[in-house]
């Protein structure tokens, strides 16, 4: 990353941040970009040189928050080796790592609701690296090769994970972690039985 490069990010990263520091105090259709730039300590100028509109700040926002929960929960968690794991291991809806992303949500409810109140809930980052990194492999090793079938199958899983997280979410994360986490496990495992042909 060059000088210029640095620079850019920077300052993406602090709108990030002013972004969700307002966004725990206020409503996201009550937060100007005015404040954004502000609480950046950056011009309007800067804002329209990274984004057209709140809207892409949330969505950059989200997926940066996205991405740095994924690389510190392959650093944290001990993954299962795919090769290796007998069929019982090879389950992906499990505490191992429903629980580190909930505490995720959790921690950032506040941009949750924001999608989950403006009906506006990209999961489109979030689902692609799960498939990628852990639905994926797992669908391989148990003979489920094909991309089509493995899509439709992980977005029947994610939309039952995201409704129940989204309604967590709306209840203002109320509820124990574990308790959602069990809730999740039971709806999903009766329909994890793979198939090999």
């Amino acid at each position: 990353m060059n000088k210029s490069e640095a620079k850019f990010f920077n300052t993406s990263n602090k709108m990030n941040k002013a972004f969700l520091k307002l966004l725990e105090k206020k409503e996201f259709k009550d937060i100007s970009i005015i404040e954004i730039c502000n609480e950046a300590g950056v011009n309007r100028s800067t804002f329209y040189a990274h984004y057209d509109n709140t809207y892409d700040l949330l969505q950059e926002t989200h997926s940066n928050l996205i991405k740095k929960f994924f690389d510190d929960i392959n650093q944290t968690i001990d993954v299962i080796d795919i090769q290796k794991a007998s069929a019982d291991e090879l389950i992906f809806i499990t505490p191992q790592y429903l629980i580190p992303y909930l505490r995720f949500v959790k921690n950032n409810k506040f941009i949750y609701k924001v999608y989950n109140n403006s009906n506006a809930f990209a999961t489109n980052e979030t689902d692609k690296l799960l498939i990628e990194n852990i639905f994926m492999p797992i669908y391989e090793k148990n003979g489920v090769k094909d991309k089509t079938i493995v899509n439709y199958m992980s977005k029947y899983f994610l939309s039952g994970i995201n409704a129940i997280t989204m309604e967590w979410v709306q209840r203002d994360c109320v509820d124990d972690i574990l308790l959602i986490c069990e809730i999740i496990s039971i709806c999903v495992r009766p329909a994890m039985k793979f198939t090999k042909d």
